[in-house]
């Protein structure tokens, strides 16, 4: 096997990132094998296993690095809107998410067959990495000045239930939809946050 620089490592890693989210986000995770994904960044099977143990791997990297870009513009979006109550602005972070989940298309392929293949192909210290990510942006939302009634972990889990609702929203009348997560979303805002 060829020995790489850092660069080139670098630049595998990208493309493969890169390529890897937009054949996931065309086909889904059942569907991409790892052949389309080494015929994508013309590299051989064996680098692939190099950089990845699976393509389970690669697709939780992808989210994870979406997942920061959009909770890095919801910790700005926090900064900015500070003198607002929590309830407020939880409310703006989970609108202004609905709409960076557009920007990342590859979000909407997450359901619960996508959840079950990760958890069955995944280390159990990974998907503990994937949480311990969406803990730490409740967490921000305690470290801007939003109280919880509750425990910042039990918060998160309700964050992301209500993401999971999103996404399964998707797809049919928008007005409803709207509809039903301002619903969901004041309930939820209304039981686990203090103002």
């Amino acid at each position: 096997m060829p020995r790489f620089s850092e660069v080139e490592k670098e630049n595998i890693r990208r493309k493969l990132r890169h390529e890897g989210e937009r054949l996931f986000t065309a086909h889904g995770l059942r569907r991409v094998t790892i052949d389309d994904l080494i015929e994508a960044v013309n590299i051989a099977k064996a680098t692939f296993y190099t950089f990845y143990e699976s393509k389970e791997y690669l697709y939780m990297d992808i989210v994870q690095d979406v997942q920061k870009s959009i909770f890095s513009e919801l910790d700005a979006l926090l900064e900015r809107n500070a003198d607002r109550s929590g309830r407020e602005r939880v409310k703006q972070v989970f609108t202004a998410m609905a709409q960076l989940m557009a920007r990342y298309p590859i979000l909407s392929q997450i359901d619960p067959s996508t959840v079950d293949l990760i958890s069955r192909r995944v280390s159990k210290e990974r998907l503990a990495s994937f949480t311990q990510q969406n803990i730490d942006a409740a967490q921000s939302l305690s470290d801007h000045g939003v109280r919880f009634t509750c425990e910042v972990k039990i918060a998160s889990m309700m964050f992301q239930t209500l993401y999971r609702c999103f996404i399964d929203m998707q797809g049919g009348d928008p007005r409803e939809q709207a509809m039903a997560i301002d619903l969901m979303l004041n309930g939820i805002i209304n039981q686990i946050v203090v103002d």
